[in-house]
């Protein structure tokens, strides 16, 4: 059996430096874990706070585009209001295009009383509204408010509504217009879950109250966080307080995460984020592992050695929080990261890579979303307006000339009316294929609202080809519709605006196009008419211009179209 001999020099230097080692390994690993982990979290932390700012700034952007809509159709309707409540519920329902903002909108009187209802005739007459703060608030305020969650009666679950007052022309409230926004709204959802952290982690949504308004726990809704056995967390009670920012602490279900707020200025709401710990930083323990083995090896060799080793280890952590923290300034991009290396900062630079990646893929589907119709999958009004103010712009500087379409649907209440909204919405889906088959490459269709459509003709030819364009968009609608079991013959209208080039504004070339519409309506429908910015008529050079009275009703329109 062999025997250490324990008093021998070289065994005691031995342990002495084992020893040495092996404490120096360890103060080695403790020191070079703690800012480890402290950057990793800040480094996550800032990203799922940058997530909670998007999302934020997404639901705010919503709200607003919302207000701005009920003020428009308010302005709207305090201009063409006729007498009678008949008229008000008519003009309602020939606004079925709030429906993609609202799931119901109402109008009611300064006193209470419902005269109308979008989706049906609940509550026609009745003054329940009366004892909604929200309702007290606007006509006592004058402006337009957004309430607090409540159950709707209309539909019976989770809401807000956003209201807007209309004046007449002397400054008196004769209506406050009310728009519903359903909480559980799967859009909403799914827009949100397109750029909530992670797999595990989710959004929810307060107000300044802390009401509920949104949580992947449905039954969580509308229910107040002071109310909830334990009352609030501390993170989110200090959100109340006017707390922004993320903190790493305890959920509402026990689990430890990465919390972060940021204020919806628009609403005074408050977006939170909950990203578990547990797959927020899993990548840490694996972490934590490799760096105390490498610091026991290193701890055989000396104790400098390990030093120097830790610190080596360190300076790809160091490089990727520095490169992370430059991706969420804006100064460089994800390709900085080194996802090429096998190691463990290799295995988080894939994971803050793919993270990034899917910030960028959930902002560009949001940023399409903007953009696209969702029923007829091409271009909607903001799309038209930035289109269209690109090429006008392109027009002034190099004076090319482009052409606008401006066409609907021939009767297409009488197809609504007959057939039901469902052919309806059929028969648009297959009216935007058509158009788009009609066009080049390089035009735009976009649909503007109802059964409105705009073909924003690049680099047009005056004169001739105008005519070969319409007629070509004429022929492929004049085929028939086969829609569902039936069998339907659609045909368009189309005014055609001619810009030679120059310096013009796309209220100016709707305008005209419009005008262009009236007149190709007048002469029968199934066909076209064209007006030029420059005054000349190159195809129906003998269509007088719209007069006075007609030319206001036209304007109104577009004015409309515009908001």
């Amino acid at each position: 059996m062999l025997k250490l001999n324990t008093w021998t020099l070289r065994f005691r230097i031995t342990a002495l430096v084992v020893v040495l080692s092996t404490v120096s390994a360890f103060l080695v690993a403790l020191a070079s874990l703690n800012p480890v982990e402290y950057r990793m979290k800040a480094v996550v932390g800032n990203e799922v706070q940058s997530l909670v700012a998007s999302a934020a700034n997404l639901v705010g952007r919503d709200i607003r585009a919302k207000r701005v809509v009920l003020k428009s159709i308010a302005e709207h309707l305090s201009q063409n209001l006729k007498d009678g409540p008949g008229s008000v519920e008519t003009f309602l329902r020939t606004h079925r295009a709030l429906n993609e903002e609202f799931f119901n909108v109402v109008i009611l009187k300064p006193n209470g009383e419902l005269i109308a209802n979008m989706e049906d005739e609940y509550g026609i007459g009745s003054t329940f509204a009366n004892t909604y703060d929200f309702f007290k608030q606007t006509v006592s305020n004058r402006a337009s408010v957004v309430s607090e969650p409540f159950n709707s009666p209309m539909h019976g679950e989770p809401a807000v509504v956003i209201t807007q007052p209309v004046f007449d022309a002397q400054g008196q409230m004769i209506f406050v217009i009310v728009g519903g926004i359903d909480l559980r709204d799967p859009r909403l959802l799914s827009q949100l879950n397109a750029v909530k952290p992670g797999k595990t982690g989710y959004f929810f949504i307060l107000d300044a109250k802390g009401n509920i308004l949104q949580h992947p726990n449905k039954k969580r809704i509308l229910a107040n966080v002071f109310a909830e056995p334990g009352g609030p967390t501390p993170t989110t009670a200090a959100a109340l307080r006017g707390f922004e920012g993320w903190r790493e602490g305890t959920s509402k279900d026990g689990r430890r995460a990465i919390i972060a707020y940021k204020r919806i200025n628009e609403v005074n709401w408050i977006m939170g984020s909950v990203y578990p710990t547990a797959e927020a930083f899993a990548g840490l323990s694996e972490a934590r592992a490799n760096i105390w083995l490498a610091s026991a090896v290193v701890a055989t060799a000396a104790t400098i050695l390990g030093l120097l080793a830790a610190q080596r280890f360190l300076t790809p952590l160091t490089q990727l929080r520095q490169n992370v923290g430059r991706i969420t300034e804006g100064s460089a991009e994800i390709d900085v990261l080194d996802i090429a290396r096998k190691d463990e900062v290799g295995d988080l630079s894939r994971a803050f890579f793919a993270l990034s990646q899917q910030r960028a893929t959930a902002e560009g589907k949001l940023s399409e979303l903007a953009l696209t119709d969702p029923l007829t999958g091409i271009g909607n009004r903001r799309k038209f307006e930035m289109v269209t103010a690109k090429s006008l712009s392109a027009s002034e500087r190099s004076s090319q000339p482009l052409m606008l379409a401006y066409l609907d649907v021939d009767n297409f209440k009488q197809i609504n009316d007959k057939y039901g909204h469902g052919i309806g919405d059929q028969v648009l889906i297959e009216f935007a294929k058509r158009l788009t088959t009609a066009v080049r490459a390089s035009d735009t269709v976009v649909r503007l609202a109802g059964d409105e459509f705009v073909i924003l003709y690049d680099t047009m030819a005056e004169g001739a080809r105008s005519a070969d364009f319409a007629n070509r968009v004429l022929e492929n609608i004049r085929l028939p519709f086969e829609v569902g079991d039936a069998v339907l013959s659609v045909t368009t209208s189309i005014g055609l605006a001619f810009h030679a080039g120059g310096a013009t504004t796309i209220s100016d070339l709707l305008r005209l196009a419009d005008e262009a519409l009236y007149i190709a309506k007048r002469n029968g429908r199934n066909t076209f008419a064209v007006r030029s910015t420059s005054g000349n008529l190159p195809i129906h050079k003998q269509v007088p211009r719209l007069s006075e009275v007609d030319e206001s009703v036209r304007s109104e329109t577009i004015r409309f179209i515009k908001r």
